[in-house]
């Protein structure tokens, strides 16, 4: 009898730990989907520094595909392309022979194409190089600004002496 008790206790132990399994697995969803809901705003967002207004994928064979506007998520090759989509879902483009082929991508099912990581570090180098893009812009801006400060007291001088020359003039 010791050991069908002893049986019995894992069998509990199993029914537990299946139970304790689920329960993770649902919360892990759950954080998923909200971190994959707000990557998509994030990237949406900022989709005027990073989307592209006509992604193209090329066949190995040199055929030409448009996917339209998106935003490259991940660029496997020249002929696979994951790309956010401005109905804000994922789509899973690949050159397959002579077609294009577009695979709805759920949520959920984002890591059977790419790495939550892999995923991660993209958008943060998206924000990365929008960052950089907007420093470059406000050193330009500030540049200019100066350029045309100096030539604004340059045209001041200008004007005070050709006021100064009418007014000698004028005696």
């Amino acid at each position: 009898m010791g050991n069908i008790d002893e049986m019995k206790i894992l069998m509990e132990e199993l029914i537990k730990s299946e139970k304790e399994r689920e329960m993770a697995n649902k919360e892990m969803q759950e954080v998923l989907k909200k971190s994959i809901s707000e990557i998509k705003g994030i990237l949406l967002s900022i989709k005027k520094y990073i989307g592209s207004e006509n992604i193209k994928l090329r066949s190995y064979t040199g055929k030409t595909f448009e996917t339209g506007e998106g935003i490259i998520v991940f660029d496997k090759s020249i002929d696979e392309k994951i790309i956010l989509k401005s109905d804000s879902n994922f789509y899973h483009y690949k050159v397959e022979g002579e077609e294009l082929i577009a695979t709805p991508i759920s949520d959920l099912d984002l890591h059977n194409y790419i790495a939550y990581d892999t995923l991660f570090e993209t958008v943060k180098n998206a924000i990365k190089r929008c960052i950089q893009r907007n420093e470059e812009e406000i050193r330009l801006y500030r540049s200019t600004t100066y350029k045309i400060e100096k030539y604004n007291e340059e045209l001041k001088k200008i004007l005070s002496l050709k006021e100064t020359v009418e007014q000698k003039t004028d005696l």
